[in-house]
């Protein structure tokens, strides 16, 4: 099977391989969080990959036909609706982590206060003058 594909090219299953590896660093970085930033996480993860989810679903939606006899109008655009959401919802739950994983490394990145590495750079002369303070 690797004489068909094209030079530096792997076969499918080690790019699988790769996501799955990838979605078990996500799950045990998750596992080995503070419950509060396990809170935040899920919630993140519910928000960025609900939306996703959400989006394809609406898009998927719009590339359909209506049809003549089987179309239900308003109410089945509702019901259509309030379904995506929930399978929006479950697709984050199940698969978001490999959305969520990257963007919430992003944000904490961004948004969590940064510890200043300060080191004092003190001239030799100014170190004279406190050692002759303190002495």
């Amino acid at each position: 099977m690797n004489a068909i594909l094209p030079t530096g090219a792997a076969p499918a299953q080690s790019s699988t391989a790769s996501l799955l590896s990838r979605m078990n660093k996500f799950d045990e970085a998750n596992r080995a969080a503070p419950s509060g930033d396990m809170k935040v996480r899920e919630k993140f993860q519910d928000f960025a990959a609900g939306t996703f989810y959400k989006e394809m679903l609406k898009a998927l939606r719009q590339g359909q036909k209506h049809s003549k006899y089987f179309y239900g109008g308003q109410a089945e655009e509702i019901f259509r609706g309030q379904m995506d959401q929930q399978v929006a919802e479950n697709l984050a739950r199940q698969h978001g982590g490999t959305f969520a994983g990257p963007l919430y490394d992003a944000y904490a990145r961004q948004s969590l206060p940064a510890t200043p590495q300060v080191s004092p750079q003190v001239s030799s002369r100014e170190n004279v003058h406190a050692f002759d303070a303190v002495a």
